[in-house]
């Protein structure tokens, strides 16, 4: 039974696209959306970059907030309960699959290509290492 879909969004076309899907399969069985988008981070390696380095996640955050509210107005449209995390990460995939079971997660539904750095040919790096570590079912949407 799927009660519970994630979405992880990064504002590509692909997630925009998998978000649609799961709009769909949440009314169809009725279930909860959370949206997860993370915010990559890496420790400052020198002392004098911790405010600059505080502050430009600051941003990352705000802007990752800023990037959700055109979904969020679609889930309230559709009457779907939700839930949008923002996530500060040092690995993505980990992130997203350690959140999907602590969150009890029944589907994970996102796109085929991100907006990370290197594309892999066929399918993005982050929704290949997703679909291979997760515990539960990964819908990948092109």
């Amino acid at each position: 039974m799927i009660k519970h879909i994630m979405v992880p969004y990064d504002k590509s076309e692909s997630a925009t696209h998998a978000f649609e899907y799961a709009i769909d399969m949440a009314v169809k069985y009725s279930a909860n959306i959370s949206i997860v988008t993370c915010v990559s981070i890496q420790t400052p390696t020198e002392p004098y970059f911790g405010t600059a380095y505080i502050e430009a996640t600051r941003l990352l955050k705000e802007d990752a907030i800023k990037s959700t509210q055109s979904l969020e107005s679609r889930l309230k449209e559709s009457k779907i309960q939700y839930k949008i995390d923002v996530l500060e990460v040092t690995s993505i995939i980990d992130s997203l699959t350690s959140y999907a079971e602590s969150h009890n997660v029944d589907l994970i539904i996102m796109g085929s290509r991100g907006f990370g750095g290197f594309k892999r040919l066929l399918l993005g790096s982050v929704a290949s290492g997703v679909s291979q570590h997760s515990k539960c079912p990964v819908l990948i949407v092109k």
